[in-house]
């Protein structure tokens, strides 16, 4: 039985092109070959970014993804796409020379080319109603470092940005590249010349203006304060100009398969071309992807640089798979009826479904799918959707439990009977787990064994359990699944007496490193004993376990230690 997993985040596989969450093509590699043999048919109905097709790929096995997402089916297409590199690579050079005089119009500078654009907020004081620029009131300009409250010009304060009127966005500094020097060019943007000139009403070429409503799980109030009303006002007003001429000269390349992949450079593209990429004092960190949030500082980057970026990886990524044996054809459909799947067809299931509320997988994908002119059916995602109404498809626990039942129970019907299936899933919430064996259980399938899929690095959740000690779940467990019993149910699992877990999470942080001993593995080892025990889940939520190890352990920074009478 395959044991942990490792995967690598730094891989050309995994940099490509972003997606919510992803599985690292190495540990894809490493269950495949464990439970098939070439040109085997390995199955993954809840695809995403199309990682399990290019592990398939790689190992000469023939993979059928699918998707409910019009954005998943673009980027695992994208992904397994048979794109040659050299045309590929001259094409793309072509294009970049058409366009290269909008660049210079856009963000050329007599020093050289602008690489990005710092936006800053603008606030009106609730007292004497001047004008803040959070920029200069927030931020150290010595350290970078940003300050939780603020004065205005006036002096009053200390404020905080929710006790002012948001009034507009501003850009504040540039970054310059400068032609044969190394060190970027760095200066201020002041208010005489922040304005570019680029009007929205004069870009010449189409652009989606899909509506940014109300009832979305990740709409909020700020939007409408903030004038987010479409696709487009979630890019300012230059980079549209950039992205729409991009997209406009895309269409006119003849050759469908190379623009195809230069499509997926250019969705690559889309969220850090946004205003969604928050400021960082030293480096720019990655945009949320839980969230469609506008961070009071952001960047706008040239769109054509990061096009160019992203086709050299896209360049390298086509001449890997390119050697490669294997074989992927990708489906837009819901994983609750793989139509084009026979009876007993496949010889592997791979399964990573989404993790009850955790990601709103259509709001997320928005501005990709709205260049791509195709959204989510929302209604149709397997998540906990409270905010819709019942008429708009609004679920609970339960309706997911129902939804994880159908599709369970198809991936059943595609096994052979000699065939595996991998579940990959992760949660904070113990209820959550407890559907999750109840949809197992309703499919005939049984968890013959589970493992820790360790991605490499953390997540963002992961990031921010330990930098606030969030309570959320950073590692995911993969359950194997065989054929078994049909029609258990989950109040024939045994409670685990609270003794056995003391015992399973004495004996693991006596052994292991400091690294896998914060709250979030050992609630992975939890979760993963339970399900190895075929016992139940309930009770032994995050917060429960990580209280438990309040109550075992010492605590030194986030990770957990023996006491030292028993170290």
């Amino acid at each position: 039985m395959v044991m942990d997993i490792k995967g690598n985040k730094g891989s050309v596989f995994y940099r490509a092109h972003s997606y919510h969450t992803k599985v690292p093509v190495e540990g894809l590699v490493q269950l495949i070959e464990h439970f098939t043999d070439p040109g085997d048919v390995v199955v993954d109905p809840f695809c995403g970014s199309g990682q399990t097709g290019v592990a398939a790929l790689l190992t000469g096995r023939h993979a059928v993804l699918s998707d409910l997402s019009p954005a998943a089916v673009h980027i695992a297409r994208g992904y397994t796409a048979r794109v040659d590199p050299d045309r590929f690579r001259t094409a793309a050079s072509a294009l970049l020379v058409v366009l290269g005089p909008l660049e210079r119009e856009l963000y050329g500078t007599p020093e050289g080319r602008i690489e990005y654009t710092v936006w800053s907020d603008v606030y009106r004081c609730s007292t004497c109603r001047r004008e803040v620029l959070f920029w200069d009131a927030a931020v150290d300009q010595d350290t970078g470092a940003v300050q939780n409250t603020l004065s205005c010009p006036a002096g009053h304060g200390p404020l905080r940005k929710t006790d002012l009127q948001w009034l507009s966005t501003r850009p504040v500094q540039e970054n310059i590249s400068v032609d044969g020097q190394r060190t970027r060019l760095v200066r201020a943007i002041g208010v005489a010349d922040k304005d570019r000139g680029v009007d929205r009403a004069a870009i010449p070429h189409w652009y989606p203006t899909t509506p940014w409503e109300r009832w979305r799980e990740m709409w909020r109030a700020q939007h409408e304060v903030q004038g987010i009303a479409t696709s487009a006002d979630f890019f300012t007003t230059r980079n549209l100009y950039a992205l729409s001429a991009l997209w406009d000269a895309i269409g006119r390349v003849d050759d469908e398969s190379i623009r195809a992949g230069l499509r997926f450079a250019f969705t690559a593209t889309i969220n850090r071309a946004s205003r969604r990429y928050q400021w960082h004092p030293t480096r720019p960190t990655n945009v949320l992807s839980s969230t469609m949030y506008l961070a009071s500082l952001n960047y706008e980057f040239n769109v054509f640089s990061l096009f160019r970026r992203k086709l050299a990886t896209i360049t390298k990524l086509y001449q890997q798979t390119g050697e490669s044996s294997g074989s992927c054809e990708v489906h837009l459909g819901s994983a609750e009826r793989l139509a084009w799947m026979a009876d007993c067809s496949a010889d592997y299931v791979f399964a990573d479904p989404p993790f009850g509320s955790n990601i709103y997988y259509g709001d997320s994908s928005f501005l990709w799918e709205a260049w791509l002119g195709e959204q989510t059916d929302v209604a149709a995602e397997t998540v906990v959707n409270k905010r819709l109404t019942d008429r708009m498809g609004g679920t609970n626990l339960n309706d997911y439990e129902k939804s994880m039942s159908r599709a369970m129970r198809e991936i059943r019907r595609v096994m052979c009977d000699s065939a595996w299936a991998s579940l990959q899933f992760h949660n904070s919430d113990d209820a959550v787990w407890s559907t999750i064996q109840s949809a197992v259980d309703s499919a005939g399938l049984s968890v013959e064994a589970a493992v820790v899929m360790d991605k490499g690095q953390s997540s963002f959740k992961g990031l921010r359990h330990e930098r606030r000690g969030e309570k959320v779940a950073s590692f995911d467990l993969v359950m194997h699944l065989a054929p078994g019993a049909c029609g258990r149910d989950n109040a024939q699992r045994r409670d685990v007496p609270r003794a056995e877990i003391e015992r399973e999470l004495m004996e693991h942080v006596a052994k292991e490193s400091a690294s896998r001993r914060t709250t979030p593995w050992l609630h992975s080892q939890v979760m993963r004993h339970l399900l190895a025990a075929d016992a139940s889940p309930a009770g032994w939520s995050f917060g429960a376990v990580e209280s438990l190890c309040g109550e075992l352990f010492e605590r030194r920074g986030n990770t957990w230690h023996l006491p030292a009478t028993s170290a």
